[in-house]
């Protein structure tokens, strides 16, 4: 037997989870749906693909305070941001909880973010399984699937009852209703499928074709807007700078692109990776090279963000097949 929720049972432990916690989830505006928080269950939005932007900005924000530089009894005392709430993100897709997952090997590997990994510890993931794919979408090839409890505390999938219930972790059965739920005998849907990348072997690629003009081609249609960075569940990059407010000193983390233009710029402003294709060279190898030999797997999730909003149809997986094609290592899967 499985555990179900009804869809209205389900809007009241929302509810109730909205009282006791901050409660973070798809909303929709003007037909954008993006993760924000909601006082008011009526405006969840339960129909939808996916969010224009993952839930990281919820553990690392577009803009964040690390810590305060102020004046106390004659001397000077630093401090850190501890205004991290007790946080419930519902709506979240495979895709994203495992961008999540991945942002956790930068940021908690030592030495550890503090204020990463505060919002970490306050915060539950309630996943919802993907019913349908976007053209866009390969989360299979990158180490996940539409229905995947992994990485998150919860997984709803939807069912024509409702939606099963599966708690996965210590801090997912402990805000599941059990008064709300109900035994049944219904099984989930198959999850939907989609295109097939082929990532076998692609570090080696990127490490063969690390030198070949086709990056200075493909930058040729790339206008460094950014985009990509800003959308993408995993990219980290940041700067970070101090701002004077009545003479308190705050320093200011916020998010960053190798993708800027003298993004790598060091003392005496040498720029490391002038010209455009050693900076579109970058996000790729960060992603497919650096990240996976440093942490074990690749930097993206399939989610296929960065597809979407390109303006100019730079997509990552036409890259990685074309990689693959200049290493030599294309059809090893």
């Amino acid at each position: 037997m499985t555990q179900v929720i009804s869809k209205s049972d389900l809007m009241v432990w929302l509810g109730r989870l909205s009282e006791s916690h901050r409660l973070i989830a798809p909303v929709d505006e003007a037909g954008v749906t993006l993760f924000q928080k909601v006082s008011k269950v009526e405006d969840i939005a339960l129909d939808f693909t996916n969010t224009v932007l993952s839930p990281k900005e919820w553990f690392f924000p577009a803009t964040e305070t690390l810590f305060s530089v102020e004046k106390k009894d004659g001397g000077i005392e630093l401090v850190p941001n501890e205004d991290v709430e007790e946080s419930v993100i519902f709506g979240v897709r495979p895709c994203d909880a495992l961008g999540i997952a991945l942002l956790d090997k930068p940021f908690l590997n030592e030495p550890a973010d503090a204020l990463y990994g505060r919002h970490r510890d306050k915060t539950t993931l309630i996943g919802l399984s993907c019913s349908e794919a976007r053209p866009e979408c390969f989360c299979t090839s990158m180490g996940t699937a539409p229905n995947d409890p992994a990485n998150v505390d919860v997984l709803l999938t939807e069912v024509a009852d409702g939606y099963i219930v599966d708690a996965v972790t210590d801090k997912g059965k402990a805000i599941v209703p059990q008064d709300l739920l109900k035994e049944s005998d219904v099984t989930a849907p198959p999850p939907p499928s989609m295109e097939t990348v082929p990532v076998e072997g692609i570090e080696e690629a990127m490490s063969q074709s690390f030198d070949d003009p086709y990056w200075e081609r493909l930058a040729d249609r790339c206008l460094h807007c950014k985009l990509c960075a800003y959308v993408c569940p995993i990219c980290y990059c940041f700067d970070v700078r101090d701002y004077n407010d009545k003479g308190k000193v705050q320093r200011v983390r916020s998010w960053e692109s190798c993708q800027s233009s003298g993004f790598t710029t060091i003392a005496g402003g040498y720029d490391r990776r002038a010209g455009k294709g050693p900076h579109l060279r970058q996000r790729f190898g960060h992603k497919l090279l650096y990240f996976p030999r440093e942490f074990g797997s690749a930097a993206c999730t399939g989610c296929g963000r960065c597809v979407k909003v390109c303006p100019v149809n730079v997509d990552i997986r036409e890259v990685i097949a074309d990689v693959q094609d200049l290493g030599g290592t294309s059809g090893q899967q």
